[in-house]
């Protein structure tokens, strides 16, 4: 986008905010509207950060009446964001002590050097550590090791291999942050809203069946469409041999696993599990209540008091400016916009027009949300996407009184799901930028996954649908 461009959006938001006012005499339920619309054309172009523009409730709502500072606060300090946030600095532990790369080579070591076993290492690699740090860190990460493995090849199996290899990372990265409830901001969206709206909290252990299977199940088409490329490639025992020494040195490199990674990988495998048994061990004590929440703060503290390497603390108070607190604000924005909304009069209209649309089946609705979120999140941010169409999906669940969940669910997998254009996410970005593959390439082999994902999503909400 040209500078010209951008600054006429940034200036064309509060334009269309005031007009919009305007036209409605300034009542409140007109200012509100005309935030909206200025906060979506920001998010939706990213002229501005997209934390920025979700500041907007915080600074506008109370001072044009709508709704008290007070409320509005409560939004940007629910509980979920500080969830998030223990997830954010346990992330962080992984990277700064390196144990993320060390557990990245043991995958790859494991899976082989063959070629289609070398593919199934970066994804399930690559999947796994997505599932906990950014798919961008992620891809980061794991893009010098495939550039390295791809040098010791042969030039004629390198040539043949490089694409499919580097796209094998983006989609991975994409994939692995559907797995987990802190994998990806939509998800955490999704998990705030309906705490908001319903008072009903869905856990680590809870969102793991669904999104691990939606993530597994895609990462098996994806490695389907990939291995094809790997056909009439032959990888003769010395190719093998280079790929096998060059990890083996890499793992030399890293030396035995230190003592502060022992007590990284500890605090990192205790929180999983408490995650995972948590709705047991309210057994065990009456006075002790857990929650997914005070879990994440535990192993945040222990990172931030534990002593790591040089007497320090594993963690400290400075590395957490590397954290992404843009991604807290934004979900408190959301959260914030969202809930102002279905307290005005919009949500009431917004209710009764779409009476009319009480005919058409559920499983149809539950397929657009599917392709609203694969193919909408290709041109536009998956959070901005899910923050402005999670208020449609509540409007239709209680017009018609359907599950938030069986609309939502197809709808927040799918914004993870942008496979085709090398802008569309950060990994499409990272590997794009080596030069290898081309728009084209990408573009037909993400089409293909994108339509088995809407397979796939829609499948996942009939079964959803039927369950429930």
């Amino acid at each position: 986008m040209s500078i010209k461009s951008t600054v006429l959006i940034r200036f064309l938001g509060p334009i269309v905010a005031l007009f919009t006012a305007t036209i409605g005499g300034f009542e409140s339920h007109f200012i509100l509207l005309g935030i909206t619309f200025w906060m979506l054309m920001w998010w939706i172009s990213e002229t501005v950060h997209l934390a920025v523009t979700a500041l907007l409730p915080l600074l506008l709502f109370p001072l044009f009446g709508i709704m008290e500072a007070k409320s509005m606060s409560s939004y940007y300090a629910h509980p979920l964001v500080y969830l998030f946030f223990g997830g954010f600095v346990l992330a962080r532990a992984l990277e700064q002590t390196n144990l993320h790369y060390r557990i990245a080579l043991w995958i790859l070591r494991k899976t082989g050097t063959e070629g289609r076993g070398l593919l199934a290492g970066f994804m399930l690699s690559t999947g796994f550590m997505s599932m906990w740090i950014s798919n961008t860190a992620t891809s980061i990460m794991m893009l010098p090791i495939v550039t390295s493995v791809l040098s010791v090849l042969p030039k004629n199996v390198s040539v043949k291999v490089e694409r499919p290899l580097l796209l094998s990372v983006a989609w991975a990265a994409n994939i692995g942050g559907m797995a987990t409830l802190i994998g990806t901001p939509p998800n955490m969206i999704f998990a705030g809203f309906l705490s908001e709206n319903f008072d009903r909290e869905i856990g680590f252990v809870e969102w793991l069946p669904i999104g691990l299977s939606a993530a597994i199940s895609m990462g098996i088409v994806a490695f389907v469409i990939l291995s094809r490329s790997f056909r009439g490639v032959e990888f003769s025992s010395i190719t093998e041999e280079g790929t096998a020494d060059f990890l083996a040195n890499e793992w030399e490199k890293l030396g035995a696993i230190s003592r502060v990674q022992k007590r990284v990988a500890l605090i990192f495998v205790v929180t999983a599990i408490l995650w995972i048994v948590r709705p047991y061990l309210g057994g065990i004590s009456e006075h002790i209540h857990w929650s997914d929440t005070g879990i994440s703060l535990i192993a945040a503290l222990l990172l931030f008091t534990v002593i790591g390497e040089k007497g320090s603390t594993i963690v400290d108070w400075e590395a957490t400016s590397k954290l992404p607190w843009g991604i807290l604000v934004l979900f408190g924005g959301g959260l914030a916009l969202a809930g102002t909304l279905q307290q005005s009069q919009w949500f009431g209209m917004l209710e009764s027009s779409m009476q009319s649309l009480g005919e058409i089946p559920l499983i149809i609705w539950v397929f657009i949300m599917a392709m609203l979120g694969v193919f909408a999140t290709e041109l536009l941010s998956n959070m901005a996407l899910v923050s402005a169409l999670m208020p449609l999906v509540f409007s239709l669940s209680i017009t018609f009184g359907w599950s938030m969940e069986i609309l939502s669910i197809p709808l927040v997998l799918g914004a993870s799901c942008a496979f085709m254009l090398p802008m569309a996410t950060p990994p499409n970005a990272i590997v794009f930028s080596t030069g290898r593959l081309t728009v084209r390439y990408m573009m037909i082999r993400g089409f293909i996954l994108n339509i088995a994902a809407l397979i796939l999503l829609t499948l996942l909400g009939y079964v959803l649908l039927t369950v429930g």
